[in-house]
């Protein structure tokens, strides 16, 4: 029987990880545990690492993960010399299918659908004054606790 070893390259999904339902509301997300042998944080319910995409170290002892994520998303976490986290998100980038009021369907790359609200305090970056419509690319951030802290529209 082979030794585990403490590298983790990529956690695989639990038995425990449910179906996502295809309307995941992205700012209500409850958020679960990490997959076993990730000590990097949480991530939304049903969504599991499907596999390292960064790992690098940065200046003064920093280190930067990548993975992505079963769900189309991308966690970054930056942790410092002691191993503590000092920055953790989820990156996604998708297209919008459907929009009521700041209800967004979002077609993911590499993912579902999913259907997000816009907090009204969140100030939508859009610089070339795309608005919220149908075929617009839409980049947001979601913080640890699940919630949307950016977004930013792109043709």
């Amino acid at each position: 029987m082979p030794t585990p070893t403490a590298q983790v390259e990529t956690a695989a999904p639990s038995a425990e990880v449910t179906t996502p339902v295809p309307t995941n509301n992205a700012t209500e997300q409850p958020l679960t545990s990490a997959s076993p042998g990730s000590n990097t944080g949480k991530l939304p319910e049903g969504v599991s690492i499907q596999r390292v995409i960064k790992d690098v170290s940065l200046k003064d002892n920093y280190h930067k993960k990548v993975e992505l994520l079963t769900d189309g998303g991308k966690r970054v976490t930056i942790t410092d010399p002691n191993h503590k986290i000092v920055l953790q998100q989820i990156e996604y980038d998708g297209r919008i299918t459907a929009v009521k009021g700041k209800q967004v369907t979002v077609q993911v790359e590499g993912g579902k659908e999913q259907t997000l609200t816009i907090p009204d305090h969140i100030v939508i970056e859009d610089e070339d004054k795309l608005g919220l419509n149908n075929g617009v690319e839409i980049e947001w951030t979601v913080n640890a606790d699940g919630q949307i802290e950016s977004v930013e529209l792109d043709d």
